[in-house]
């Protein structure tokens, strides 16, 4: 993308701004929902800082497991804040903190993206908020949830790196990486680095093919096909660079619907 997923937020909260200032201009000239509805979509513009926070949050997370491996001593133990913690318990702290915060800041531009891009039930609903894969990405998208083309896009090329992401998130935040007794590493030493062993991939691949993506819904191209011996470090930047930029595609697609919309309905198109 053109953009990074900062300066689409940046972009966005000026955006907003617009909106906010023009049903300020045209207090009363809406119907009252109408208004309270643009209002409430505008006051996301407050969010967006915490949004980038979450962002330079999720970048530290990630430096810690950059390198890791070589920091283990004799003990396998490695630094953890001013202590030190066996290896194999800081890489899971690690990737744990790591994902939790991706995937927090995705349900949170989601949930902004869908006021504009989702039906009006999606967000009276508690238990069916709008969220990447139910909603944009899983194979029931279309039917209730979506715009129909906000869908088969967002699916069709980024879908598999998202599931993926996804299927990592909750087997790392649910499972803690092992499950059954397969641990999803290739082993539990500073030795094994990040390899991803044979049947920990086997369950994410199971899992992501579960939110109704295949293999192919990428544009990344034909030489990307993570398996079992890839080290997850390298899994994880890109399915964080396709991630971002479909959440970048949503923000932006939004944003830049309801100005457009807001200054139709208002005259100032």
């Amino acid at each position: 993308m053109s953009k990074s997923l900062e300066q689409r937020l940046r972009d966005a909260k000026a955006v907003l701004d617009k909106v906010d200032g023009a049903t300020t201009r045209h207090v009363g000239k809406l119907a009252p929902d109408v208004e309270k509805q643009f209002k409430t979509i505008a006051a996301f513009a407050s969010d967006v800082d915490h949004w980038i926070g979450m962002l330079a949050a999720r970048s530290a997370a990630h430096a810690l497991l950059t390198g890791l491996e070589g920091h283990a001593d004799a003990n396998d133990d490695v630094p953890l804040g001013a202590a030190r913690a066996k290896y194999q318990h800081v890489r899971l702290i690690g990737v744990q903190a790591y994902l939790a915060t991706k995937w927090a800041l995705a349900d949170r531009l989601v949930g902004m993206a869908g006021h504009v891009l989702c039906v009006r039930n999606s967000l009276q609903d508690p238990k069916n908020l709008p969220q990447l894969v139910s909603h944009f990405i899983g194979s029931k998208g279309p039917d209730s949830k979506t715009a129909a083309v906000a869908f088969y896009s967002l699916r069709q090329s980024f879908g598999w790196p998202i599931a993926v992401s996804y299927a990592l998130r909750n087997h790392f935040v649910h499972d803690g990486g092992q499950l059954n007794g397969v641990d999803f590493f290739d082993g539990p030493t500073a030795g094994a680095g990040f390899k991803i062993s044979t049947d920990g991939w086997a369950r994410i691949e199971e899992r992501a093919k579960s939110y109704g993506v295949e293999p192919t819904h990428h544009r990344v191209g034909a030489a990307w096909k993570p398996s079992a011996g890839d080290d997850l470090r390298a899994v994880l930047d890109v399915c964080e660079r396709e991630t971002d930029d479909a959440l970048g595609v949503l923000v932006g697609s939004a944003c830049h619907s309801i100005m457009a919309h807001v200054g139709f309905v208002l005259g100032e198109d």
